[in-house]
């Protein structure tokens, strides 16, 4: 199974629909979330050995040694909300050989279906993006192979919605009540807490990562479960969080997934200590998960009163 390392690579894509280049930022987001979900998988790489091998023209044009075809084949304007403009996507496998196109396309699919929801937020550009795979039945596809001009083949669409956050000064004009004033210490001492929650949390979801494929399954699953978000989707809260502090921005949106946080390590606590007996390692693993949990709701408590 492949693993979305969109959020190790520590890079954000997220484009407001009034800035300039948003298609192309969008195609780049979007290759890279598959090809860094790919580059390190053995049976991926044996099929595609580099970013340049992905296509961003239509996949009737094929080229010679590339791989993967992403085609953008329409933009629709989105209603509700905040929402703004929806990119959809035509993901082609063009290895040249069928074998190899639906081993590829099976890890295209591990990918995607390992991102979350949210891909990411970015602060200068006050937008989330969000990914969506979408289920176009059998002759909605045939339609599009139509409309391009090429026969039906192995295919995946999937949409990258853009939606516009509220400006920090609508933020502050829903706001009712002031929020206490926020000294250097105070702030220091914020991040140090963030700090310390952010750098757990990666290094826990990176050695999930890093198992076998069974148990990497399961571990993301049994998140998903306790949670209701994915591990990628806490990872981009917690990269955007570190992004609202340091530009001493609103943070009220982030207390709900930092308590799902504490509840998930509550949840793993519970589960060690249900062993009859306790090694000296599982009880050092009992005091390190206890400090994660203190140092999340610290850090809630922290922002609770700094808004």
């Amino acid at each position: 199974m492949a693993k979305n390392s969109l959020g190790t690579k520590g890079k954000h894509y997220a484009i407001s629909m009034v800035k300039k280049n948003f298609i192309s930022n969008a195609n780049a987001a979007l290759a890279d979330l598959i090809w860094n979900g790919l580059e390190n998988e053995d049976i991926a790489k044996n099929i595609i050995s580099c970013r340049e091998q992905i296509l961003f023209s239509s996949p009737k044009a094929t080229a010679a040694n590339r791989k993967l075809s992403i085609f953008l084949y329409n933009i629709t304007k989105e209603t509700g909300g905040n929402a703004s403009f929806a990119l959809h996507y035509l993901v082609t496998p063009f290895t040249g050989n069928d074998k190899d196109d639906h081993l590829l396309f099976e890890e295209i699919i591990q990918v995607l279906s390992a991102t979350s929801r949210t891909v990411c937020a970015d602060v200068q550009n006050n937008a989330d993006v969000i990914l969506k795979i979408d289920s176009l039945s059998l002759d909605e596809l045939t339609k599009l192979w139509t409309a391009l001009g090429a026969p039906l083949r192995l295919s995946l669409t999937v949409t990258l919605s853009y939606t516009e956050l509220l400006s920090d000064n609508k933020q502050q004009e829903t706001t009712a009540p002031a929020k206490a004033s926020t000294t250097a210490s105070d702030t220091n001492h914020m991040m140090q807490l963030f700090q310390a929650v952010r750098k757990t949390f990666i290094e826990q979801s990176d050695g999930w990562s890093n198992r076998n494929m069974v148990i990497r399954q399961w571990l993301f699953q049994d998140f998903k479960k306790n949670t209701g978000v994915t591990v990628e989707e806490m990872r981009a809260s917690l990269a955007s969080l570190g992004d609202k502090l340091e530009a001493h921005q609103s943070t009220e949106r982030f207390i709900k997934p930092l308590n799902l946080l504490a509840g998930y390590y509550e949840h793993q606590l519970e589960n060690l200590k249900g062993f009859r007996k306790i090694s000296s390692k599982q009880q050092e693993n009992l005091e390190a998960i206890d400090a994660w949990i203190k140092n999340v709701k610290a850090l809630v408590e922290t922002l609770e009163r700094y808004p």
